[in-house]
């Protein structure tokens, strides 16, 4: 690992730090202003979007959120760091995922408060450049505080189990030290050609999962799809309802390809434009063409995939589609 990725790493926690502690909205403007570089861009999932400037990002996103959450416990199970397709001379990004824990007591993004303690998932992807983070990547899953307070009417239409994603299994999430590289580059072209692969149809036919994927494979899905265990599993709960009751309009590049260690993320923006053409997550067949923005972070086990923690702008794809969730939650399920 070089002194690059160290840099950067400590970086992304110290900001992360400073922010998390930050007690009003100035000191989190204040924080948000050391850390990030004064043309800062930030893409986020719906209702965020695209946001300039570190004094907007920290009115738009990060004062809202502490202000309705009274407690909030940043646990990281997933950080490490990468040049963009492991190439030393392209950009350094820090990857983090995990999930806030807060306590609910205030209304957000009109979600009412349930004065209860939530989990809200996240995917982070910072750049760094000449010790300052210039652009985050940042997936927050909304929609699972949604369900949480009872506010997501298409609940129960969600085709694998619903749960706090855990974890590596193996309790190695945290690269903190340096690793081989062959061990990183083992991981980065397993993934590059599994999703290669993939990417001829987008669907997964057994010989495709048998090839690349642990038979005890774990597949941690954003809310709305969910949970699957195992490759009958991950069949039944999430790509034979997805396959079914959706057509490919178009397969898009993946952005941005990182791993260190055991671990890889990759990023699209979007992903795959679809059309859903059967009731799929609980919405009507339609002629809409939606986008589905993706991070996907993998751990390899051997010569296969074995974990997949997937994030995905729900909201987003079911806006396009006429249905948001946001502007109707007083509805209950």
């Amino acid at each position: 690992m070089t002194q690059d990725l160290k840099s950067a790493k400590a970086l992304v926690q110290g900001y992360n730090a400073a922010r998390d502690v930050a007690a009003s909205g100035d000191a989190t403007a204040a924080a948000c202003q050391s850390y990030l570089s004064s043309d800062h861009t930030y893409r986020g999932m719906r209702p965020f979007y695209d946001i300039e400037g570190s004094k907007a990002l920290a009115e738009t996103v990060w004062s809202p959120l502490k202000s309705a959450m009274s407690t909030i416990q940043r646990r990281p199970d997933i950080f490490f760091a990468s040049h963009a397709d492991l190439d030393p001379e392209a950009g350094a990004w820090v990857v983090e995922m995990g999930n806030l824990l807060c306590d609910f007591t205030a209304d957000w993004l009109s979600i009412p408060a349930t004065g209860k303690s939530i989990y809200l998932p996240y995917a982070t992807m910072s750049r760094v450049l000449a010790g300052t983070i210039v652009e985050t990547v940042e997936f927050l899953d909304i929609l699972a505080v949604l369900t949480q307070a009872g506010r997501n009417p298409l609940a129960l239409h969600q085709t694998g189990g619903m749960m706090m994603s855990p974890g590596p299994k193996t309790h190695d999430g945290l690269v903190c030290n340096p690793l081989p590289e062959d061990l990183t580059r083992d991981t980065y072209d397993l993934t590059h050609a599994m999703l290669t692969d993939l990417a001829l149809g987008y669907t997964s036919p057994g010989d495709h999962l048998v090839r690349f994927w642990h038979p005890n494979m774990n597949w941690f899905g954003p809310t709305g799809i969910g949970v699957s265990l195992s490759i009958p599993g991950y069949q039944r709960g999430h790509t034979l309802p997805f396959e079914k009751k959706q057509d490919v309009v178009k397969i898009h590049d993946w952005e941005l390809a990182l791993a260190e260690g055991n671990f890889a993320a990759f990023m699209w923006w979007p992903c795959l434009t679809l059309r859903n053409t059967g009731d799929y997550l609980g919405v009507p067949a339609n002629d809409a063409a939606a986008e589905m923005r993706v991070v996907d972070l993998y751990r390899r086990d051997g010569d296969k995939l074995a974990e997949n923690w997937i994030f995905i702008d729900i909201l987003h794809f079911l806006a396009e589609q006429g249905v948001d969730l946001l502007a109707n939650t007083g509805e209950t399920e």
